[in-house]
């Protein structure tokens, strides 16, 4: 009985050992698993607190906006709205030409993502603009070019969520002239400089329109005074302002919502908001602006 017992003792502990191996081996298996895959099977399985968790411990390393996209699922899965819309700007922010698969996503979603980067677009691509101006005054003539297909690129990538030229005035001439910057860039990046007289003159056979963006005279924030309960929680989101021709904000919205208390009080103050106008060509012209705002904790 005795060595009955002693027998069975040492089974259990090959077989618990066993177990550990399997464990083991399981566990290692995971871990090797791409880190994507890892958070669109958990997504897949509804486990959206946990994919939120992953995607977390990720934001330091490389393919942010592949990792974002799916905080914005997990977010409207779970029904936090407002905080999908505000991943969402960030997603634009940081990568503009970023366009999620459409395949993985919802009617809603894809609606989310078209309406921000909508929103937001057109500053973004004013400002890459103005930098590869500044690339071609340095006769930096490769990195203009690349500066100015990535205009392009950005502006093109709107067009399937609304025409460039349809609604977009100020966009559509910022499109023909990064694209006639870039065939210059191009074009002086393919020929040998052969005489520095011919480099100095190329820049007189660029497109002669001119745009200067609104600046504020008065863009006023109104104060934000948070319940208890989010004192402590930063809110971030940003407010689009159509802009008339004499400098008045003549509509607003939200693109995405700050904070539901704060939301009313900032269309309201975006109503009294004063610009010198947009211009072409030394001309005022119509114009819209998106303005980030961020409310911190006290």
């Amino acid at each position: 009985m005795k060595r009955s017992s002693g027998s069975w003792g040492k089974r259990a502990g090959l077989l618990l050992g066993a177990a550990v191996v399997t464990g083991t081996l399981g566990t290692t298996c995971a871990y090797a698993q791409d880190p994507l895959q890892q958070i669109k099977s958990l997504y897949a399985s509804a486990a959206y607190e946990d994919a939120l968790s992953m995607i977390a411990r990720l934001q330091a390393s490389g393919r942010k906006a592949e990792y974002e996209q799916y905080r914005v699922f997990c977010l409207v899965a779970l029904g936090r709205t407002a905080e999908a819309e505000k991943a969402i700007a960030s997603v634009v922010e940081a990568d503009p030409s970023f366009v999620p698969d459409t395949r993985e996503m919802s009617p809603r979603i894809r609606d989310m993502f078209a309406k921000t980067r909508r929103a937001m677009v057109p500053e973004i691509a004013h400002r890459l603009y103005l930098d590869a101006r500044e690339s071609l005054n340095r006769q930096d003539k490769a990195a203009a070019a690349a500066k100015f297909e990535a205009v392009v690129r950005l502006i093109d990538s709107t067009a399937e969520d609304k025409p460039a030229d349809a609604e977009e005035p100020l966009l559509y001439e910022l499109r023909l002239l990064a694209a006639g910057f870039l065939d210059l860039s191009r074009a002086a990046e393919a020929r040998p400089d052969t005489a520095r007289a011919s480099a100095v003159r190329q820049p007189s056979t660029a497109p002669s329109i001119d745009i200067i963006a609104p600046t504020p005279i008065k863009q006023d924030l109104p104060a934000w005074t948070p319940p208890e309960l989010w004192s402590s929680r930063e809110f971030r989101g940003a407010i689009r302002v159509f802009i008339s021709e004499q400098g008045r904000v003549t509509d607003a919205e939200l693109a995405p919502s700050i904070h539901p208390a704060y939301d009313r009080l900032l269309l309201a103050a975006a109503k009294l908001w004063q610009y010198q106008p947009a211009t072409r060509n030394g001309s005022p012209v119509a114009s819209e602006k998106v303005i980030e705002v961020v409310l911190k904790p006290r």
